[in-house]
């Protein structure tokens, strides 16, 4: 299983938002699951919460935004086929 961050919208929330997650991607490289909490770049010093950002900033430039309510019926729609 492989992950990146990427910026979610969360278009069925009373107050729209976007948020960065951690994706989470099947053999076939579908979504499979994702965090389901933003994420808060956090580590054991400066350096590395430096490391954390560099990165999120790196994966949410080159993937384009996820929508919620996309990605839930992607979900549901591949549990029904399985």
């Amino acid at each position: 299983m492989t992950w990146n961050y990427r910026i979610i919208h969360h278009d069925k929330a009373d107050y729209p938002d976007y948020a960065i997650h951690e994706v989470f991607y099947d053999k076939d490289g579908k979504v499979e699951s994702w965090t389901s909490n933003p994420i808060d770049p956090s580590g054991e010093s400066k350096a590395e919460v430096i490391r954390v950002l560099e990165m999120m900033i790196k994966d949410i430039k080159k993937a384009p935004i996820l929508t919620e309510s996309k990605l839930e019926k992607a979900i549901r729609d591949k549990i029904k086929t399985l």
